[in-house]
């Protein structure tokens, strides 16, 4: 038999017969919904240690422009399945109609594509055996898994080890390397299997078992220091001290929320609310993302109203509201959560990675952008501008003497929950309590909710903090630093839940490796990927 696998004489080699067109773009679809199932809904995590192998299997044997065009179709296929909640957003409240909804849709989706396209590309690479092959493979992933957390802002919502979160024990591993450090240790997963299933095709099964063994040996090595983490954390965390905050979920519907003729109608349930809170006697209030319908100290008759109603209800209170910073013509808008005591606003923060195409168009300048955009999204939403930097948010540890102990509270807006490096970013400035806040109303009854809760949870595992999460709609939730989810609210209920909420004290807080330095890996391996592809293109 011709040996068609892996040769040592010529480096990894594929199957040198023409192959048909059908089955590889089958693989390649299959792959992309693999990766949607392991997300919620459904949640089957473990297919994320399975899903590149079907287009492992595709590439093979095919050309890189072939491989390229295959890893955009697995790109397409899953963006396309686990991304139709953005074309409800553009149709129900960018006013795109269907047709452009859909459109949108699919050119975010075929612009999404490109990385794993490279990654196949760059996966035809041919290197001196399969171990080469596999290590190359995972660092393409783990690297350009990574870019989609910057270029054009950044936008990286299923990534491939996110569902690790949903197993209590195989996500702990964020603490050492991060969200994308542990994609790399999946891909190293899938890759193994695939190099065993060439090798068996190619009439060496025992060759292939090595492989085998090495992708059960990872998995388990994964269990087995998730599984001290895990208890390590949960009882860490048992010894917190714990302190009530009130989750305020009003379930405000996005249609009408910036509607004036309901604006009255809304305060009056916002009013109602917060004296449901008040009368739980809590060390904090949160309230959502731009929790009420005006803009504060520039509305004056609901900025007094708002300020009597603080003072009425006492305590500290966290609400999301939009605001004005300096003067016209200078005079910038801002996302902001701003703490109030007695009546009185305090410090505040300002959303500083916003949206594209929800709170600011990039390429604004271009007349179809603004067409699509400038009365769609940004109607219903708002046009912010990105906050400075500031220090975290701090609160008395007992608000009826100020001068006591203050918790310091790192808040990400939404959206900016899903990057790893602005968790980061709060917990190198002294954050105790992880603070999220957000309006996933735009997401309606999709599976879109229960995936931001749980890349938010992400946050909680790779800086061992708890995490208070707080959102419009719902899903509202207490997270442990093990990322356990303590209690969570129903989507679009309506209340004011109190959350049991460990507070470490700072005499408790550790630096993981994640934040001291495991934080590099990704980027280092973004580098190698920049070489591999030069290499690739230019070793025909």
């Amino acid at each position: 038999m011709a040996e068609t696998g892996f040769r040592k004489k010529e480096g990894l080699s594929f199957k040198p017969e023409k192959k048909g067109v059908f089955l590889p773009l089958l693989l390649a679809v299959l792959g992309g919904v693999l990766q949607t199932l392991s997300w919620p809904w459904p949640g089957l995590w473990p297919l994320c240690f399975v899903t590149l192998v079907p287009l492992l299997l595709a590439v093979d044997g095919q050309s890189g422009r072939r491989a390229f065009s295959l890893g955009w179709v697995y790109g397409m296929s899953l963006s396309l399945t686990s991304l139709p909640w953005i074309a409800d957003v553009l149709v129900g409240y960018g006013g795109l109609g269907f047709f452009l909804g859909w459109l949108v849709t699919g050119l975010l989706a075929a612009i999404l594509a490109v990385y794993p396209a490279l990654f196949a590309w760059i996966s035809t690479l041919r290197v001196s055996g399969p171990v080469a092959w596999i290590l190359v493979g995972s660092v393409a992933w783990c690297g350009l898994d990574w870019l989609k957390n910057w270029v054009f802002t950044g936008f990286n919502w299923t990534p491939l080890a996110g569902p690790l979160i949903l197993s209590p024990e195989m996500g702990q591993a964020a603490d050492l390397f991060g969200f994308y450090g542990l994609g790399f240790f999946v891909a190293l997963v899938n890759f193994l299997l695939a190099a065993a299933i060439f090798k068996r095709r190619d009439g060496c099964p025992k060759k292939g078992g090595p492989y085998l063994v090495a992708a059960l040996v990872l998995v388990l090595a994964g269990y087995v220091y998730g599984y001290l983490q895990f208890n390590h954390w949960d009882q860490v965390s048992a010894g917190y001290p714990q302190a009530t905050v009130v989750a305020v979920q009003p379930s405000t519907p996005q249609t009408f929320k910036w509607d004036e003729a309901y604006r009255r109608q809304l305060l009056m349930k916002s009013a109602a609310l917060a004296r449901a809170a008040a009368a739980q006697k809590p060390w904090l209030v949160i309230w959502p993302e731009t929790a009420l319908p005006f803009i504060f100290d520039y509305h004056y008759e609901e900025s007094e109203w708002l300020r009597a109603l603080s003072r009425e209800t006492g305590g500290l209170a966290l609400i999301g509201l939009a605001e004005f910073e300096g003067f016209w013509p200078e005079q910038k808008l801002h996302n902001r959560m701003i703490l109030f005591h007695d009546g009185e606003p305090k410090a505040s923060y300002d959303k500083t990675h916003l949206v594209p195409f929800g709170e600011y168009v990039p390429f604004e300048d271009w007349a179809v952008v603004r067409w699509l955009f400038e009365q769609g999204l940004l109607g219903a939403a708002g046009r912010y501008d990105p906050g400075q930097v500031r220090p975290p948010i701090e609160v008395p540890r007992h608000p009826a003497d100020p001068q006591t102990d203050q918790v310091r509270l790192g808040v990400l807006i939404c959206f900016e929950s899903i990057f790893p490096y602005l968790g980061r970013e709060r917990v190198l400035q002294g954050t105790e309590l992880l603070v999220v806040p957000t309006n996933d109303g735009w997401f309606g009854r999709s599976r879109a909710p229960e995936q931001h809760l749980y890349q938010a949870a992400m946050r909680a595992v790779e800086t061992r903090r708890p995490l208070a999460r707080v959102g419009n709609t719902g899903i509202s939730a207490v997270i442990h630093p093990s990322g356990y989810i303590a209690w969570a609210s129903e989507l679009y209920g309506v209340g004011a839940y109190p959350l049991a909420t460990p507070l470490p004290g700072r005499a408790n807080l550790v630096e993981t490796s994640f934040v001291a330095w495991g934080y590099l890996l990704a980027p280092i391996l973004a580098v190698l990927t920049a070489l591999l592809a030069v290499f690739r293109f230019f070793r025909k």
